[in-house]
């Protein structure tokens, strides 16, 4: 699965780069926020993106309707170490798994084939 990875940390971007190449996917391209994310949709044709919820600029919030809008056949996974209920009741709402930061890659990765299931 070709992937975008968005997140405003370079340490987050780096860790979940090194998880997914090892996991298989092939990682397309990293962005610092949504606004970036959005063009780096343009350039490299993710089949997913990996979006932190939480950054400067452009949030994940503000990210998820332009994304959809312009790139309505990729997939989203929402990827935040804050959660509270309303976080994940628009996830819920807008049909976007959440995933909490944590390190382990498990549960990304689960995330991940489902997004990749619902696709095929």
């Amino acid at each position: 699965m070709r992937v975008l990875i968005v997140d405003d940390e370079p340490d987050v971007r780096l860790l979940l780069r090194a998880q997914l190449e090892t996991a298989g996917h092939e990682v397309t391209g990293e962005a610092a926020d949504g606004a970036e994310a959005i063009e780096r949709c343009d350039d490299s044709q993710p089949d997913v993106v990996i979006l932190d919820l939480l950054m400067p600029r452009v949030n994940g919030f503000e990210a998820i309707p332009r994304l959809r809008t312009n790139h309505p056949d990729v997939g989203i996974i929402a990827y935040t170490a804050v959660a509270g209920e309303f976080v994940r009741q628009e996830m819920k709402r807008l049909g976007i798994p959440l995933v909490l930061k944590s390190g382990a890659f498990a549960r990304l990765d689960s995330a991940l084939r489902d997004v990749e299931a619902k696709r095929a």
